[in-house]
């Protein structure tokens, strides 16, 4: 009778933790938190101009040819225009989250350029103030 007792105890506790991990939840503090196809393509877009910006880099320290550098760069410029399109369009739509969403990147867009910048003493181009070393010329950088 005990270990009857305790068998249906523990198969009760054991549904009662896992029946919340498989139910899809439909509530509306779930739907904020999922991720858009606005949110994959702004993910997208980052890594791809971060690519590029590591192409540019790899051609100015001499390890690409210049032939090289435009076949991959034509590339991952397409793709990037590509990217840009498609969020274009999501943003075109006459839809209250595109309009939402607009407003927050316009607002984080304005506080990373309120950000105070490291201007590098060789080159003269802008830095990130974590940046340690140039990421045009590889110069360090005085803080």
């Amino acid at each position: 009778m005990v270990y009857l007792f305790c068998g249906i105890l523990s198969g009760a506790i054991l549904a009662a933790i896992c029946i919340p991990l498989f139910r899809r939840d439909d509530t509306l503090e779930s739907t904020i938190i999922e991720e858009t196809e606005w949110d994959l393509l702004q993910r997208k877009k980052d890594v791809v101009l971060g690519n590029i910006q590591d192409l540019d880099f790899e051609y100015k320290c001499g390890k690409l040819s210049e032939e090289d550098y435009q076949k991959i760069r034509g590339e991952m410029s397409a793709e990037a225009a590509v990217v840009f399109q498609e969020i274009d369009s999501i943003e075109s739509s006459k839809d209250l989250d595109a309009l939402i969403r607009r407003e927050v990147s316009a607002r984080k867009n304005k506080t990373k350029t309120g950000s105070p910048t490291a201007v590098c003493p060789s080159c003269r181009a802008q830095n990130s103030p974590t940046n340690k070393f140039c990421a045009e010329c590889g110069a360090k950088l005085k803080h």
